[in-house]
Parts: structure tokens; C-alpha cells; sequence
């Protein structure tokens, strides 16, 4: 049955390779590739004041160079304030290409991070929105504070070859300024529920971490190779500074471009440089002490696993790749000196290589010079990681399970009062991968687990805030492979994975918000690639979204179904009721 089972995959296969399962349009026809997550300004009522066109570039063989770069003046009929501020990156693909990763800063901070979906033939466009009001302060510097505009530099990272496949990337980013009410009742939320309370206020202060000559080097991230590899900066704050918040930005890349799904080998049990395991933590520092991180979230790449499977759908945080808050107010006694001190960047268990940089948010007491600060308490034991493997040649399985608490606490005294910060996050971790039939099955579960509470306490007794995360991110993923004649490998896979985020927001002991988001996918297909080959010649795949964000006082629900590159279904909904029934 198995040589039938080869035969018949063969035949199918080689009659016509250039044909595939994906209705790949024709050259006339665009595809729109799509990102079903919540929009940054859902409003009909109230257009942008103005849009700005910051920078526009087509990148071709640009691997290995600068990142591109435009000055940017802050146009004069569109001053200060601004309820909120939205980037738009919109990119079309002349022909077939890779997925590649790209980023845009402005003077060196980053805005977004993005990976580009897999370009499988002429006319595919895409867009990317990005509410970026917690950027104002980077804005409001360039109108100048005697009303006369400096000019920033806005700069793009994209790096691409058509040396072997010849598609080109013209990217254009736009900045939308809004002014006046965004909404009517209903829309009044922002793009990510964690990022509304965190920086429910924009900062002051936005101080890069992150390279110093990234216009003129490899860009303004830091590349890291491996977890003992630590870049920092060196950032003096101002000693007013009464809270921080470092906003830290991930991708991950060759070696461990899939390490969500690496099995946990030795060298003596014929593992390689891939089989560390699937267990990653970001995490950052002050002057060498640890002062918090996060497990990632499985970010599946355009190209990974099936590519099929993403479009013209985009996998859960590929358009605008997550970012991890950490409060740092607790440390700020360290800081507060005016001297430069160090903020270190890393990522436990990493392998070659990851691209990391940071934005540290600060907000200053504007009716005082200088603040004061101390230290309550800094609990932060290493997460206790149980690693478990069995393998007997190249079947066998893996478990790494991780746990740990930490604890931060540190008090500010300011015109404001005496404020005690407090920050708590307790994390449960556990990854499994299964390989059997000679390597050529495997299945992989992942579960990462994170609640985190940030209290606020005035005279160390009134609580004046506290904002309450709770973060789940399960993984599903399943392969088989078979040998077809000629060299050939047929692959079948199946994932499902997800996103749930609950915020709960509460002052003066009043409860102001509370959040909901679960953003979930499934996908399913095959592809076959030929011995040595990284592209396929064959392919299919099906994929359903559906992503739900409800408040106190709005909802959002949008579910996608695509099949073999064509979208099927694509239902929008800000009713709560259509919410509700699919939550039922």
C-alpha cells in the first residue's frame, strides 16, 4: 500500500510541475494578502486631519546594506495634539519572492516590526496598520517647541535578493494624525488591549535601546547569536523620571527560525545545532541585574511550515510581530543619578540568531526637578526548567517544563505623592515533541501560561491603580513526511494555535476596564519539494481565523476562510450579540 501510495504521489506530481493546487492568479489580477486582527481606528466620522507619506523605496537586491532611510518634517497644519497617531506600511511584490523581515524606526526608536507574506506570483499587496500613539513623544519633538519644525529620519530594513527569485518589495509608510473625537460609542478601544492599559497615557520620553549606528550599519537591532550574547546601551534618564516602561521588540531567525517546534537532543543521541529544545525567554536587564522577561509568542513566519497555509492570510502576529512591555519602575532608584547606566537585551536557550532592540517609555514629574526613589523588595529567582528526553535513533520525544515567579517592588516619591510600584508575573511553560516512523512523523504541543499584576499604592496604603494580564498561547502542530520517487518529499501538516489576552484595569478601587481577545487559526495542507529544493512545486492549504476582542464597551469579531488561495468567507461584526454567538 505504501509504494502504491509513493507511485500514485509521484505521477500526480511530475505530469505537470508547474501546476499546484493554489489557483495562482493570473497576471492581470492582484491578491490582496489580509491580517484579521483588530483595526487601530475604526471610524467613518472622523477622517485624519492629515496623512503623511514618510517614506517610499523599492527594495531589490538590498541584502547585506544600509536600511533606507528619508528625512521627515512634521507638516505645520497638523500641530499638536493628537488623540491618535497610525502607521500604515503598505508593500506590493513585483513577482515571486521570500518571506523577508522588516522594520521602520523613527530617530532610531523602532514602530513596527513585520514579516512579509510569501509572494507566489505577480501582484501581491498588502497592508499593514499600527496604531503608534505611544509614540507621540518622538512625534511632538519634531513640531519643535517654538513652533518651528526639526527634521527626524525615518528608516526601513528590508532585506532582499532576486538573484534567484526576482520579485522587488515597494514599500510605502505612511503617518495618519487624527484629531477630535475618533468614534461614536462604540469604538473607542485601541489595537492591543495589553498596550491601552500599559500606556494608557503616552510617554514623555522615548529613549532607543538599541544600536547607534543602525543607519549606516545593519539596521538599529541587536543581533544575538546566542544566551550568553547581552548587547546594551548605555541610557542616562532624566532624574525627574517618576515611571519606565521598556517596550522590547523580537524576531527570530536561521537556527532558530522554528524553535518552537525543536526537540530537546544531545550530541550523543545524534542531535545538531537545532535541538536545544523549544523553550525561549526574552528577558532585559539593568546594569547586569535581571529585571524581567517574557516567553515568546510562536510566531509562524509566511514561509514556515507550510506556506500555503498563509495565503492569503497572514499566521497570528506575522503583519505586526508582538512586542513585550516590562515595567521597569521599580528600578528606577538604579537610575536616577543622571548617570548613563546600562539596559541589556537578551534571550535564554537562544541559538543563532535573533534580532532585538528596545524602547524605553519614561514619564517625568513636570512639576519637580528631581524625584526620589528606593527599593522594596527584587525576588527574581531563574525560572526552574525540568528538561526530559528519550530517544532511540531518530524517533524518541522531548518535555521542558518551566515555571517560576518573580516579584518587583520599589516606591517613588514625587509631586504627586509617595507611589509604590509593584510588579508580579508568575509563568507555566511546557513544551512536547513526539517523532516517529524514522523521523518522518513528529508532533508538537506547546503551552505557555503568563499572569502578571502591576499595583500602584500611594502612602504605601491607597491603591491607586492596578492592571491585571492574563496570557495563554497554545501550539498544535503535526507532520508527516514520505519519499516520492525522483528525490521528492511529500509533506502533510496540520497546526492550530492561538491567542488569549484578558486585562483587567482597576482605579481607585473602581473597576474601569476589563478586556477580552482570543485570536485563534487552523490550517491544513500538503506540499511537495523537490531533493534539495527549498521552494515547492506543489501545494495546498485551507485556514480558518477567527479573531474576538470585546470590552466593556465594544466588540469586534472577524472570522476568514480561506481554501487553496482564494478567500471563501470573510465576515465582520462590531455587534456584541454575533460576538456572544461565537463564543457559544
Amino acid at each position: 500500500m505504501r509504494n502504491l501510495l509513493i507511485l500514485l504521489i509521484s505521477t500526480v506530481t511530475f505530469a505537470s510541475t508547474a501546476s499546484s493546487l493554489l489557483q495562482i492568479p493570473a497576471a492581470n489580477v492582484t491578491l490582496e494578502h489580509l491580517d484579521p486582527t483588530l483595526p487601530p481606528a475604526l471610524t467613518t466620522k472622523t477622517p485624519p486631519k492629515c496623512s503623511v507619506l514618510v517614506l517610499h523605496h523599492v527594495f531589490a537586491n538590498t541584502a547585506g546594506e544600509p536600511p533606507a532611510v528619508s528625512n521627515y518634517t512634521h507638516p505645520p497644519e497638523c500641530p499638536f495634539p493628537w488623540p491618535r497617531v497610525v502607521l500604515e506600511l503598505s508593500i506590493s511584490a513585483s513577482d515571486v519572492q521570500k518571506d523577508r523581515i522588516a522594520a521602520v524606526w523613527l530617530d532610531g526608536a523602532e514602530l513596527l516590526r513585520t514579516a512579509t507574506p510569501v509572494p507566489m506570483a505577480p501582484g501581491t499587496f498588502w497592508t499593514v496598520q499600527k496604531d503608534v500613539t505611544r509614540y507621540t513623544a518622538l512625534f511632538r519633538r519634531l513640531c519643535g517647541s517654538s513652533g518651528i519644525a526639526t527634521t527626524g529620519i525615518v528608516s526601513m530594513m528590508l532585506e532582499n535578493s532576486n538573484a534567484t527569485l526576482p520579485g522587488v518589495f515597494a514599500a510605502n509608510v505612511t503617518l495618519h494624525f487624527y484629531r477630535g473625537p475618533l468614534s461614536g460609542e462604540r469604538f473607542g478601544y485601541v489595537v492591543h488591549p495589553t498596550a491601552k492599559d500599559l500606556y494608557r497615557r503616552p510617554a514623555d520620553i522615548i529613549l532607543p535601546v538599541s544600536q547607534d549606528d543602525g543607519e549606516c550599519g545593519a539596521g538599529f537591532w541587536f543581533r544575538v547569536e546566542n544566551d550568553t550574547d547581552i548587547p546594551a546601551t548605555a541610557v542616562a534618564i532624566p532624574r525627574n523620571t517618576q515611571r519606565a516602561v521598556l517596550e522590547i521588540f523580537a524576531s527570530y531567525h536561521a537556527h532558530d527560525e522554528s524553535w518552537y517546534a525543536n526537540p530537546l537532543r544531545s550530541a550523543y543521541d545524534g542531535g545538531g545545532s537545532f535541538t536545544n529544545g523549544g523553550f525561549r525567554q526574552i528577558y532585559a536587564t539593568v546594569d547586569g541585574q535581571f529585571a524581567g522577561g517574557h516567553i515568546p509568542f510562536p510566531v509562524i513566519y509566511p514561509g514556515s511550515i507550510n506556506p500555503y497555509f498563509w495565503s492569503p492570510v497572514a499566521a497570528i502576529g506575522a503583519f505586526n510581530l508582538p512586542t513585550y512591555d516590562l515595567d521597569l519602575t521599580p528600578f528606577l532608584s538604579y537610575l536616577l543619578d543622571g548617570q548613563p547606566h546600562e539596559i541589556g537585551l537578551g534571550v535564554r536557550d537562544s541559538q543563532p540568531y535573533w534580532l532585538l532592540a528596545g524602547n524605553l517609555h519614561l514619564w517625568v514629574d513636570e512639576w519637580s526637578d528631581m524625584v526620589s526613589a528606593g527599593v522594596v523588595e527584587m525576588r527574581a529567582p531563574p525560572l526552574k526548567v525540568n528538561r526530559h528526553a528519550e530517544w532511540r535513533n531518530s524517533d524518541g520525544g522531548s518535555e521542558i517544563n518551566a515555571e517560576g515567579l518573580v516579584r518587583f517592588s520599589g516606591w517613588v516619591s514625587s509631586s504627586e505623592g509617595n507611589m509604590t510600584t509593584t510588579v508580579r508575573q508568575k509563568v507555566k511553560f511546557r513544551s512536547q515533541v513526539e517523532v516517529q516512523n524514522r523521523g518522518a512523523v513528529s508532533q508538537v504541543e506547546m503551552t505557555n501560561k503568563e499572569r502578571t499584576s502591576i499595583a500602584v499604592l500611594k502612602n504605601g496604603q491607597q491603591t491607586i491603580s492596578r492592571v491585571q494580564m492574563f496570557v495563554e498561547a497554545p501550539l498544535q502542530l503535526q507532520t508527516s513526511r514520505v519519499k516520492a520517487m525522483g528525490g521528492a518529499l511529500f509533506e502533510k501538516a496540520r497546526v492550530s494555535h492561538q491567542l488569549q489576552e484578558v486585562v483587567n484595569l482597576n482605579e481607585n478601587g473602581q473597576a474601569l476596564e476589563l478586556s477580552v481577545l482570543m485570536d485563534k487559526q487552523e490550517a491544513e495542507g500538503s506540499l511537495l519539494k523537490q531533493d534539495g529544493q527549498s521552494q515547492p512545486v506543489w501545494g495546498s492549504g485551507s485556514s480558518r481565523s477567527s479573531y474576538k476582542y470585546r470590552d466593556r464597551n465594544s466588540c469586534y469579531l472577524r472570522t476568514l476562510t480561506a481554501v487553496e488561495g482564494m478567500v471563501k468567507a470573510d465576515l465582520m461584526s462590531a455587534s456584541c450579540a454575533s460576538t456572544e454567538m461565537a463564543e457559544a
